[in-house]
């Protein structure tokens, strides 16, 4: 877990993927898939999968095909991006701010709050 307080004194807990309890991990990579569904384009490296679905007849199975075949993609998709969630799974709204390969600035909410981790 990291603490994250905000310019404004919130302190808010950010749960790394891995922190999470398997039931909210599930919900978390549920929502990934969908997500990756809804951005997919031909050169996604899921493609194939939307082509074998088509070639059968079920587009319903792609979100499952996408877990069985690349769960720890979509894991380390999660981790590289440093996506940080509450305890219930929900993506806490962080923005980093990067100069380069270097975070300068990251901010927090619709209002932009500074925060640091602490």
């Amino acid at each position: 877990m990291k603490q994250i307080k905000t310019d404004n004194g919130q302190i808010i807990n950010g749960y790394e993927f891995a922190d999470l309890s398997e039931d909210v991990q599930n919900t978390v990579m549920d929502e990934q898939i969908n997500f990756e569904i809804e951005v997919m384009q031909e050169d996604s490296p899921y493609w194939y999968l939307v082509e074998k679905m088509e070639r059968m007849q079920t587009p319903w199975f792609l979100g499952q095909e996408i877990y069985k075949y690349h769960k720890q993609d979509l894991i380390e998709t999660i981790n590289i991006n440093g996506y940080l969630f509450t305890e219930d799974g929900d993506m806490l709204p962080l923005c980093y701010h990067t100069k380069g390969n270097e975070v300068v600035r990251m901010t927090y909410g619709k209002k932009e709050h500074t925060a640091v981790f602490i």
